[in-house]
């Protein structure tokens, strides 16, 4: 018999902006669009036993020691593309996150995808049968087409309520690992530090467990005579404490050229030089017209000096003078794109960033 809390469940209700005498039946804690909190009709310690069916049926046999947090909304939904007329929202979204991470709190439920979890989590991540069920997959307001998927929404709702715990509670709630391709937060961050100290490119460090990390890792893995599967459980975790540096492969300019993989930094530079021989082109016919100046304009050297001879040559060629300068700029500009593409694609293959893009 259960005394406890172990589960926390969090639903959208399907419903309108504001909570209905339906919601407070069946959900402990109900958050409105606006963010305000309502308590349900049957609290937490009604969730303990529910043989005697006084409490809030929110799950499919999913109930006893389940507490429920609903967010009002998504009446008419029919999928990720089609939210309905109430959308969850971010105000909304965070409300709900600081009710859950209060409950964590108070019952000490840790957060891990089986204890702090959405409705759409239910049957994958805890073998308990569901109705089709598909909230929460749908957070509409993160990036240009929202977020999406059951895992990916779990995911970032257990490192909201991470965040929301503080330093204390962390400690003491979260559980180190495994981490996944869809996980965020701190230790994702962590992990991708370690894999770019390593040598193993992971793309920017930005606590985004996305492709990139996901394949650094799987090379990692190899690397490591462990199982490729890309999530860093306790064995993984373990070998990134105590691994060296990737030690770097012996690539040359040479190597790239042969394998032509430098060949449209090659082509850039060429290009250039191309430039460049055209302006000094341009450059000689200007020489040219300066000294027919100098030559029908004595007088005015004689009158002027050096300035008003400068001036008739600006006066008399300056289309040509900027087609010069433009180019001369175009010339440097990508000779120096090709150089340093060249360096970047030596580094990368020594350090195999280029086998993980």
């Amino acid at each position: 018999m259960a005394d406890t809390i172990k589960v926390v469940v969090v639903h959208w209700t399907g419903g309108g902006a504001v909570a209905t005498s339906l919601d407070r039946e069946h959900y402990n804690v109900i958050v409105e669009q606006n963010g305000s909190v309502v308590s349900g009709k049957h609290d937490f310690a009604d969730q303990f036993v529910t043989s005697d069916g006084d409490y809030a049926a929110h799950t499919l046999n999913f109930n006893t020691a389940a507490a429920s947090v609903a967010l009002c909304g998504m009446a008419g939904a029919t999928s990720p593309d089609d939210v309905g007329e109430y959308p969850i929202t971010e105000p909304q979204w965070f409300s709900a996150v600081d009710q859950i991470a209060a409950i964590c709190r108070e019952y000490g439920v840790p957060v891990t995808p089986q204890t702090v979890l959405t409705h759409a989590e239910v049957e994958p991540n805890c073998g308990v049968k569901q109705r089709g069920k598909w909230d929460i997959t749908v957070l509409p307001w993160e990036g240009p087409a929202g977020l999406r998927g059951a895992r990916a929404v779990g995911d970032y709702l257990r490192s909201c309520v991470v965040e929301a715990l503080g330093p204390n509670d962390r400690s003491r709630l979260v559980p180190v690992g495994p981490l996944r391709l869809g996980c965020r937060g701190p230790e994702v961050e962590a992990l991708q530090t370690r894999l770019e100290a390593l040598r193993f490119f992971c793309g920017r460090v930005d606590g985004v467990f996305g492709p990139l990390t996901r394949d650094a890792v799987v090379v990692f893995q190899t690397n490591n005579g462990l199982a490729p599967d890309g999530v860093v459980g306790p064995k993984t975790a373990a070998a990134l404490e105590v691994a060296g540096p990737r030690p770097e492969r012996a690539v040359t300019v040479d190597d790239l050229e042969r394998s032509g993989t430098v060949a449209d930094a090659r082509a850039t530079g060429r290009v250039g030089d191309l430039i460049g021989a055209t302006a000094g082109g341009l450059a000689t016919q200007l020489d040219t017209a300066a000294d027919a100046v100098g030559t029908a304009g004595a007088a005015v050297d004689q009158a002027g000096g050096v300035l008003a001879r400068l001036s008739d040559i600006l006066a008399n060629n300056w289309p040509l003078l900027l087609v010069i300068a433009v180019m001369l700029v175009a010339w440097f500009v990508l000779r120096t794109l090709g150089a340093d593409t060249i360096k970047r694609r030596v580094r990368d293959a020594r350090e195999g960033r280029n086998l993980a893009r």
